[in-house]
């Protein structure tokens, strides 16, 4: 089974690397200086950026925080948000339930199986349930087609509040944030 990946979702990853590349250079940041607040070298930003690999999903999510900037997922120019930060959970995992959690409610709500939905993404029911469930991340770009066959898009926006060094603030518990 091959990912469905069709020149919308490739474009949606490269226009989020470019943002954040732009962002990068518009904080006035090296690459190796943004990398030491990834667990990653300077070269792998470098690759990242000339889309000569792609990022795992946790280091997109680091990446993005360390330029204050959030991955979301957007329906008609509105974020679903759907989850809080659980008590000791890492930024990482919360924002990957954060893209999960609202994914699988809307397959349930479209009546979708878990298998259906893994043929039309290109990958196994297996992927779909540990994704939902945000035990395994998903490739970015596999998130992006997930999304997409949801109705959705994968967006990078702004932080509303700067980043203050140390633990992240806890989300509004709003359902649906308009902006």
């Amino acid at each position: 089974m091959a990912l469905q990946v069709d020149g919308v979702a490739e474009r949606s990853l490269d226009g989020i690397i470019n943002a954040l590349r732009t962002a990068r250079l518009n904080a006035g940041i090296s690459q190796n200086a943004l990398a030491e607040g990834l667990p990653v070298r300077g070269r792998a930003v470098s690759e990242w950026e000339t889309g000569a690999i792609q990022p795992p999903l946790k280091n997109l999510i680091l990446w993005s925080g360390e330029l204050d900037r959030r991955l979301v997922l957007v329906e008609q120019d509105q974020e679903l948000r759907s989850v809080r930060q659980r008590p000791g959970e890492t930024w990482e995992t919360f924002v990957r339930r954060q893209l999960a959690w609202p994914l699988k409610g809307r397959r349930k709500a479209w009546g979708i199986s878990q298998a259906e939905l893994g043929e039309r993404v290109g990958v196994s029911r297996d992927s779909i349930q540990r994704w939902e469930l945000a035990r395994v991340p998903p490739r970015p770009i596999a998130l992006i087609v997930w999304a997409q066959m949801l109705g959705c898009r994968l967006a990078l926006w702004p932080v509303t509040v700067p980043r203050i060094p140390g633990p992240r603030p806890e989300p509004v518990p709003i359902s649906v944030l308009k902006y």
